[in-house]
């Protein structure tokens, strides 16, 4: 059965003006000790992790600045009927919204004419346009970043990085009271036999 240290909860306290508590043993003064570490490097790493945020917000924001110069919203043509095929990547939800299909378009950029598969609703007529974004190049690219990506990129860098030391932190802290709590237990169990074997 585990036992547990009666007023553990105050070991930090116990030790004034360098004379600790005599009731504790060495493991309690160590927990406490790797408490008292791990409660200093979460405050710490609050700065830390700001900094990683504000980092991540200016890298974003370079990758934002560097699409808005790169990649071009332009309107794609079809050149086919948006049939169901099984390949369709089909989405619905509570209102039954239409499946979307891949199918040729062909698109104009700085006066050159490119094709390529682009998305729009199944049963789509030739001729619909859909708004679609290419590079340089007039190839298909990616939506570009918006600033909304870039403070959300800011706050899960600072807040992620924050939690993932916590948890290395909290997680060493309990290894090390598992580890101390079998010691007590170990020595709980010395004393008591030693006690019997008195009487």
């Amino acid at each position: 059965m585990r036992r547990k240290l009666t007023g553990h909860t105050r070991i930090a306290g116990d030790e004034v003006a360098g004379y600790p508590n005599p009731l504790l043993r060495d493991c309690d003064l160590r927990q406490a000790q790797i408490k008292r570490w791990i409660v200093t490097l979460l405050l710490v790493m609050v700065p830390f992790s700001l900094w990683i945020g504000i980092g991540a917000y200016s890298e974003q924001q370079q990758r934002l600045d560097d699409q808005r110069t790169s990649i071009h919203q332009v309107t794609a043509t079809t050149t086919d009927v948006a049939a169901v095929a099984p390949t369709a990547a089909a989405s619905f939800d509570s209102t039954n919204a239409a499946a979307v299909t891949a199918v040729p378009s062909q698109w104009v950029y700085r006066g050159v004419e490119h094709t390529g598969r682009v998305s729009v609703d199944t049963g789509s007529p030739v001729g619909t346009t859909a708004q679609i974004w290419v590079n340089d190049a007039g190839e298909l690219s990616l939506r570009p970043l918006t600033s909304s990506d870039v403070v959300a990129a800011a706050i899960f860098s600072a807040v992620g990085s924050w939690i993932l030391a916590a948890t290395a932190l909290v997680g060493f802290y309990y290894v090390m009271r598992y580890r101390y709590d079998g010691r007590r237990d170990a020595e709980w169990d010395r004393e008591i036999a030693d006690l019997l074997s008195r009487h």
